[in-house]
């Protein structure tokens, strides 16, 4: 309990030097987007809070704040990188030996957070598995890679330069949430976010690594493997902007028969902080000469009156039919080239038939001319975003953040952003995501006008949900639960943060964080399970992926990580296997700090 005081009392300290709002004589002025992001969130006329910045930002913020910065106890071992390659592991390796061996991707030998977490396998080379995350050994976070080429049973690891580079203005405080992926020629593709803390300049940049040197190291997508400057994809570069580019990810075209093939695609959430949140629909770009250079940026989360409503209820301008109050957008090419975008978004309404205060929706949108025009939005499920909402200060105990729902006794932030595969074959498109409509009742409060959960609640339980598509994402089949009971009902336990996909023959696959085991549920551990399904998905099996469970990073066990487990966890089935990706507390020498650690099992 000593540690969780002295916390809290460094971050109000902290927090009295870097202000939010009108810096004193000597102070600094948070930017607009953290601003707002820092404050109490507006509510949405579902009652649904406004989307806010990705956790990952906001903890990458907080860290370059120096308000959750990691602890460093042991210093870093030199990074591995480049040819010549040879096999083994330099760092600081660890594997928990067991059925399946979860193996540490990340090899620093200090305490620093890695979290955010993206798996992608190289389809000429599928022994060579490449790994990204957030990445706290240069002090405040930035974004690494780890590579392996035997598999996934070592891996030497890279941190990404970007220490040095920003589109406008000085060097970046900053970057977060990397994403990478292969095109079929087995170059890799690495993108992240950049941003400053004190002003608006940000944006989405990308790397390249090209086939020969398999993920060890990026450089410039020019093609030069002498320079490390990135292209920008896209850029806020007045430092007064309200605009703040999040959660980027991207998706290349690697099919031979694609008319398209070679394409590089991002999708991204465009934040607009002038008044506040007033809105954050889903942007998209793309590249048809490897990244050297951009199409302009264009909105793509579209229109609907039958199932988006209030757009311009903070002020944004346009139609009040368009579908702007979005997060956690994913792309995913289809066999003939279409680009197939799923993301959250919360225009419903509390008097629509959505349902009860802050039901939200998965959204689907399309492209079958490799971005140039796209389908308006088709809802795929409801989405019962209602998590219970800490609307106290941090949590002494737990970390959960302001303003955050969390699944207590854990602190980490909760988000409901859909995950989607397809069937190279057949293009069949399955969404996964996890929401609450099978938890509480909780107790609500009405301080911001919309009942809203909040704490206490009867029962925890977020469960995990898909929907899938046979007819290239026009309909939609009806939402079933994943997380089952052997007699058929929702797992009482939490699952949450799920990413899956589709596999061969249309199978479905779904990794998981997960409290069914031993007492989590009520002690906070939690572990990772694969979900596998027939085509159908009228039959699961469920397979403990983690050779033990994690402890829970609470404020007593690790007061600088706590209330932070990354935005998503990765998943990607190819070559006859399913790939997997997590953030693990089980830290070295019995500390509880965050890792970032792989396993794959048969497909």
């Amino acid at each position: 309990m000593r540690r969780a005081i002295l916390a809290s009392v460094v971050a109000v300290a902290l927090l009295s030097v870097f202000t939010v709002g009108t810096p004193a004589s000597g102070a600094k002025q948070l930017n607009k987007a953290l601003t707002a992001s820092l404050k109490a969130p507006k509510r949405l006329p579902n009652g649904a809070f406004a989307p806010q910045l990705s956790g990952g930002t906001l903890a990458t913020a907080e860290e370059a704040l120096g308000i959750s910065a990691p602890s460093a106890a042991h210093a870093p071992a030199p990074a591995v990188h480049g040819p010549p390659f040879a096999g083994g592991t330099n760092g600081c390796p660890n594997t928990f030996a067991g059925p399946i061996p979860n193996v540490r991707a990340n090899q620093m030998c200090d305490l620093r957070r890695q979290a955010e977490e993206w798996v992608a396998v190289n389809p000429t080379d599928l022994d060579n598995v490449v790994v990204s995350q957030n990445d706290s050994r240069m002090g405040f976070n930035q974004t690494g890679v780890d590579w392996s080429l035997d598999g996934g049973a070592t891996f030497g690891d890279y941190a990404v330069p970007t220490q040095n580079f920003t589109c406008a203005g000085p060097t970046h405080d900053a970057f977060s949430d990397p994403i990478h992926a292969f095109d079929m020629n087995g170059n890799l593709f690495y993108g992240a976010i950049g941003f400053n803390i004190f002003d608006g300049v940000n944006g989405i940049y990308m790397w390249r690594s090209n086939a020969a040197n398999k993920g060890s190291f990026l450089h410039s997508p020019t093609g030069t493997e002498f320079s490390s400057t990135p292209s920008t994809v896209v850029c806020e570069s007045d430092p007064g902007s309200p605009i703040f580019h999040d959660k980027e990810f991207m998706a290349v075209d690697a099919f031979p028969a694609s008319p398209f093939e070679g394409n590089i695609y991002f999708t991204w959430t465009r934040f607009d902080f002038s008044a506040g949140y007033v809105e954050s629909p889903i942007y998209f770009t793309r590249s048809t000469d490897g990244g050297n250079t951009w199409a302009n940026p264009k909105e793509i989360s579209g229109a609907n009156a039958a199932i988006c409503s209030q757009a311009t209820i903070f002020g944004a301008a346009g139609p009040d039919s368009r579908c702007n109050f979005d997060q956690g957008s994913w792309p995913v090419i289809g066999p003939d080239g279409s680009i197939n975008v799923v993301y959250n978004n919360c225009n419903s309404t509390a008097t629509s038939p959505f349902g009860p205060p802050g039901v939200c929706q998965q959204l689907f949108v399309k492209s079958t001319n490799g971005g140039v025009t796209w389908s308006a939005p088709v809802m795929v499920a409801k989405d019962f975003a209602t998590q219970p909402v800490n609307l106290g200060g941090t949590d002494p105990v737990t970390g959960c953040p302001s303003f955050r729902q969390c699944l207590f006794p854990n602190g980490y932030r909760m988000n409901d952003f859909p995950a989607m595969g397809i069937d190279e074959t057949s293009g069949k498109l399955g969404v996964f995501w996890a929401d609450f409509r099978n938890g509480g009742p909780c107790a609500t409060d009405t301080s911001f006008g919309v009942p809203f959960p909040v704490l206490p609640c009867d029962n925890m339980n977020n469960d995990v949900f898909y929907a899938t598509s046979t007819d290239g994402g026009a309909t939609w089949g009806p939402t079933k639960l994943i997380t089952k009971m052997p007699g058929g009902g929702p797992d009482p336990a939490a699952q949450w943060q799920p990413w899956g996909d589709v596999g061969e023959d249309g199978k479905l696959y779904v990794a998981y964080y997960d409290r069914k085991y031993g007492g989590c549920e009520g002690t906070g551990c939690n572990d990772i399970t694969l979900a596998a399904s027939n085509p159908r998905g009228s039959r699961w099996t469920f397979t403990r992926i983690t050779t033990g469970s994690m402890p829970d990073l609470d404020v007593a066990a690790n007061p600088f990580q706590a209330g932070f487990l990354g935005d998503y966890i990765g998943l990607q089935v190819i070559g006859g296997k399913v790939h997997i990706v997590w953030a693990d507390t089980r830290g070295l020498g019995g500390t509880v700090e965050e890792d970032i650690y792989y396993a794959s099992v048969p497909a």
